[in-house]
């Protein structure tokens, strides 16, 4: 009898899956990702102007957004030329990770917790990460400062990968948080955030003036 019910299950679920495909539900939920991912660019700009202000950025660059599935907001940005992918994380708070952290010598430590902890993240878990260069950035009124760096896969010792990793922050402006912060407001306080910008890519395929490149290019005010 238990058999029967579970086979039951699987044609109802067979059903129901040859339905959706059938009568245009995969075209139908496609078209609202698409269209919530990759919008028209002024669209983007005016919705995602809490990361900067992203209108002067280089038609090279491919502007995208990831579903906010797991509590990160994420701005997504391919290089087209070149096939490098830079992610801007709004990591939902100011103090995870600082523009001081830069340059205390906590930054490595640091990059290796957030890269475990923040799930389908543009870089995989790595470990080892080695500074290979730090430097400031003049993004609009703001001074961002970045390391590139190298590191291993964690797991995978003989993968190894370069990167950038900048970080700025900025006042909250996104419609879900209002409820979240009106209190705040109220008091005449502000959410501010950071900002973690991060690209990686396999050794001899990485640009780091790629990413540089691409945060000049935000416009970032001082508040």
């Amino acid at each position: 009898m238990g058999c029967l019910k579970k086979t039951a299950k699987l044609v109802v679920f067979i059903l129901i899956v040859f339905a959706f495909f059938a009568y245009g539900g995969y075209t139908f939920v496609k078209g609202k990702y698409d269209a919530y991912t990759k919008p028209e660019r002024s669209v983007l700009v005016k919705e995602m102007k809490d990361f900067g202000d992203l209108s002067e950025i280089s038609a090279d660059y491919q502007l995208s957004r990831s579903l906010n599935l797991f509590g990160y907001r994420k701005l997504n940005a391919l290089y087209v030329p070149k096939n490098q992918k830079i992610t801007i994380i709004d990591l939902n708070s100011d103090d995870v990770l600082t523009e001081e952290d830069f340059s205390s010598g906590k930054i490595e430590k640091k990059l290796e917790e957030l890269s475990s902890k923040i799930i389908n993240s543009p870089i995989i878990p790595i470990e080892n990460i080695e500074t290979t260069n730090k430097g400031k950035i003049l993004a609009g009124l703001k001074i961002v400062p970045y390391i590139d760096f190298v590191a291993k896969v964690k797991g995978i010792p003989f993968l190894t990968l370069r990167g950038t990793a900048a970080v700025y922050t900025t006042v909250n402006s996104d419609e879900g948080l209002i409820n979240k912060i009106k209190d705040k407001i109220q008091k005449n306080e502000v959410s501010r955030t950071s900002k973690l910008v991060i690209s990686t890519k396999f050794s001899s395929d990485y640009y780091e003036n790629i990413t540089k490149n691409f945060i000049s290019q935000i416009n970032i005010d001082l508040l």
